[in-house]
């Protein structure tokens, strides 16, 4: 929780990359709208820091959680009486003036205090050592001697046996000599960082790479919100970075500004605009037909949700590893009949890969037809649970070979619709041939496959009650993208 006047470690990061996010982080903090999946690599990092309490025994937790600066005087008073007496902190912070920075890990030496701080990451990133070199400089602020300043990341060829075994799944690297590099630098930020805060003034909204960021900037919508839910630079796909940053700080961000400004635009982005404008619907009959004519029946509809856990989840996995954790099948025996429906969602930490592949081996038809969207999921898993269960190889590895992708449909543009603004995804095609129906993807909880691997990951930490409404609303997801594959196909069928 932000404390007024403070400096903390995410401040800090934030103002070295984005002032407006800083700004949003220091005077007004619950504009943040953090994604599931946000939320989620938040809780595994909480998990990953727990296991790695294990490579140093014998320690106290100390908490680094507090709503005002009385309360974060007292928890750092007692991680840093706790270091002074040669004890191993969990989870603390310490505090100078206005600068106070969280740690994980804090392991006193015969030089000084070593300090760790555990990420969901496979090696460094720069703003890592950005984290560490402000922690170190708190650190001598509180006449620490920081001899040694660590991250702790995930080996990602570690593969987990029956339990984790902590001493193999994580790495300590000592990151001393590149924060040191950064010392000057981050005496220089926390003056001006310090100045920002006490001035109090909100900067203007500007575009950055921060907004760019892997799984978003919190504080994205609270800057940008108004474009987001209506035809602009910011739903315009096939613009670069460099151009939107470009044309939104010359004010071109609405559609109508994009139309009188296409000299502006490459062509191809252009053009976009153009039949964006013209409501076109673009067909090469041709490769329609050739496709159309590579299909037979029986025809499946397959969809499957997978995670990727830096925690492998399961025996035999490895961080990151893709597992099926649920999947949706329509099968349509023969031209003119119903599709029936069948699927499966794992229980709450269930290796489901047998349940799903003994399933699908009974459940998709002999020789038959598979239409997936974007079909390397699909493929991949198939192949993996075939290698994984030789009784039904055969049966998986045919169903793998005949997966067609009806993606490809629109990602080559064999059919272009002017609405989607030059997005090839699945829930953008649905939403231009049944708006309608497509709108059980707008009020779901559940609006994408990120989502649905946070989700489900998250199933765990849920009330009861919260946890049997995300199961349903996980099965309804994977549901309605076979189901639109289905919608999909019949309305390209009319197009030949």
């Amino acid at each position: 929780m932000a404390i007024k006047g403070i400096i903390t470690k995410r401040l800090y990061v934030k103002f070295t990359r984005c002032r407006r996010s800083a700004g949003y982080e220091a005077f007004d903090p619950s504009a943040a709208k953090f994604s599931l999946t946000v939320q989620q690599r938040m809780k595994e990092t909480e998990e990953l820091s727990l296991l790695a309490r294990s490579l140093f025994p014998g320690g106290e937790a100390v908490g680094s959680e507090a709503d005002d600066y009385k309360k974060l005087t007292e928890l750092s008073d007692k991680a840093l009486k706790s270091i002074a007496e040669g004890k191993t902190v969990y989870d603390g912070v310490i505090l100078s003036k206005n600068f106070s920075c969280a740690f994980d890990i804090a392991v006193p030496s015969a030089d000084g205090v070593n300090f760790y701080m555990v990420k969901c990451a496979k090696s460094p990133t720069e703003n890592y050592i950005r984290e560490l070199a402000y922690l170190a400089y708190v650190g001598k602020l509180c006449n620490l001697n920081v001899s040694k300043i660590c991250l702790i990341v995930i080996d990602p060829n570690y593969v987990r046996g029956k339990q984790i075994k902590e001493s193999a799944l994580l790495r300590k690297m000592d990151m001393t000599k590149r924060v040191a590099r950064y010392a000057d630098k981050v005496v220089k930020n926390c003056e001006e960082l310090l100045s920002f805060v006490q001035k109090n003034a909100m900067p203007d909204a500007s575009l950055c790479a921060e907004c760019e960021r892997q799984f978003g900037c919190e504080y994205f919508s609270a800057c940008f919100g108004k474009w987001l839910d209506k035809p602009s630079l910011f739903t315009v796909h096939g613009v670069d970075s460099a151009t939107r940053f470009r044309l939104f700080s010359d004010g071109i961000v609405s559609i109508e500004d994009l139309k009188k400004n296409v000299n502006l635009l490459k062509p191809k982005v252009a053009n976009i605009i153009k039949l964006y404008d013209e409501k076109a619907v673009l067909t090469d009959k041709k490769e329609l037909q050739k496709f159309l004519s590579g299909l037979w029946y029986p025809l499946c509809f397959l969809d499957f949700e997978s995670l990727q856990s830096f925690i492998p989840r399961y025996k035999g996995t490895k961080p990151l590893e893709t597992v099926a954790f649920q999947y949706s099948l329509h099968v349509i025996e023969k031209e003119g009949d119903k599709p029936v429906h069948t699927g499966y969602i794992a229980e709450d930490g269930e290796d489901a890969r047998e349940i799903i592949a003994r399933r699908l081996a009974k459940e998709i038809p002999d020789n038959a037809c598979i239409l997936a969207f974007g079909k390397f999921l699909e493929c991949n898993v198939l192949g993996q649970l075939a290698q994984m269960f030789p009784d039904v190889r055969a049966k998986l590895s045919t169903a793998r070979n005949n997966v067609r992708d009806i993606g490809a449909v629109f990602a080559k543009d064999t059919v272009y619709f002017g609405d989607s603004l030059g997005s090839r995804s699945l829930k953008t095609i649905y939403r231009c041939v049944d708006p309608e129906g497509a709108h059980g993807y707008e009020v779901s909880a559940v609006h994408n496959g990120a989502d649905a691997m946070a989700t489900y990951l998250m199933l765990p930490y849920m009330p009861e009650k919260e946890r049997e409404q995300r199961r349903k609303a996980l099965w309804e997801y994977c549901k309605l993208d076979t189901l639109s594959m289905i919608t999909i196909l019949e309305d390209i069928k009319k197009r030949v």
